[in-house]
């Protein structure tokens, strides 16, 4: 159902899609510091590279929440969201790679938690972009017909 002024954003299903998301990558942020300690000695600035894309993506994705009304501005601001997960995603990668080739040939489980995180992020951002692009389909239909 599309919001109307007796139904109010939280109802919309990508709303919370995308509140999920930031939660996600927040507590990335929040537990990383286990997985920033582990490539700290390869590559310092690949860890403090994730937080920050963690950061401007939850940040992001809660600015898509607010822009509920627009949802053509809505579906491009979460594009711009799951591009900067995927970045994300490859800084964690490419981190696990650096700080466990040559030491370990496998890392902790622990690690591969944390680095999920994203991943599970963008899951979720991309859930939440098809249902704003099935909601503006929707609203075009409803035009046609009048």
């Amino acid at each position: 159902p599309l919001p109307t002024p007796d139904r109010p954003m939280i109802q919309r299903i990508q709303t919370l899609y995308l509140v999920a998301g930031a939660l996600l990558l927040a507590l990335f942020v929040a537990v990383g510091d286990t997985w920033a300690s582990a490539i700290a000695a390869e590559q310092a600035w690949l860890g403090t590279l994730a937080y920050v894309l963690a950061g401007v993506t939850a940040v992001v994705a809660l600015v898509a929440v607010a822009l509920f009304k627009n949802r053509e501005l809505q579906r491009t601001v979460i594009g711009v969201a799951q591009w900067l997960d995927l970045a994300l995603v490859a800084a964690v990668l490419v981190g696990l790679y650096l700080a466990f080739d040559s030491a370990a040939p496998t890392a902790p489980v622990g690690y591969y938690l944390v680095a999920l995180q994203p991943v599970a992020a963008y899951v979720l951002l991309r859930m939440a972009r098809q249902r704003v692009v099935a909601d503006i389909a929707k609203v075009r239909s409803m035009d046609r017909i009048r």
